[in-house]
């Protein structure tokens, strides 16, 4: 089901969507593109910062970059997974090898979006996920 490019009032916010990338760029305007849709987002600069909020696993949806310093968007699903936590994923990455991307379906990723990606695309892509996880 195609997205609806309408605005949602305030006052229904849907789930949280949680957005991990280092940069700052885009997870602001990743955000500011969700919220237009209703949804509750918190967005983080590292894995590490994700991970120290005690909230990880009420988020709806993880939106996580690949190449980040320190963790990339694939060590913070396999910690997850490790501390038994277990959330939709959709990884995003410009550059995304083929053992990339094995592990990633061995960890369980809902979806890789390759960047540039539209955003009717990744809104697309939560919708149907969160739809499914429900």
């Amino acid at each position: 089901m195609p997205v609806s490019w309408e605005r949602r009032p305030p006052e229904q916010t849907r789930e949280r969507i949680c957005i991990v990338d280092d940069d700052e760029a885009v997870a602001d305007s990743l955000k500011a593109l969700l919220q237009t849709f209703g949804f509750g987002v918190q967005s983080y600069g590292s894995g590490a910062d994700f991970l120290a909020d005690d909230r990880v696993s009420k988020a709806g949806c993880l939106v996580i970059d690949q190449q980040m310093p320190g963790m990339s968007g694939l060590d913070v699903v396999d910690h997850l997974q490790r501390e038994g936590i277990r959330l939709p994923v959709i990884l995003i990455s410009g550059r995304l090898d083929t053992s990339t991307r094995e592990r990633a379906a061995s960890l369980g990723v809902t979806k890789i979006v390759d960047k540039p990606f539209a955003a009717s695309r990744l809104v697309n892509l939560i919708e149907a996920t969160l739809s499914k996880a429900n």
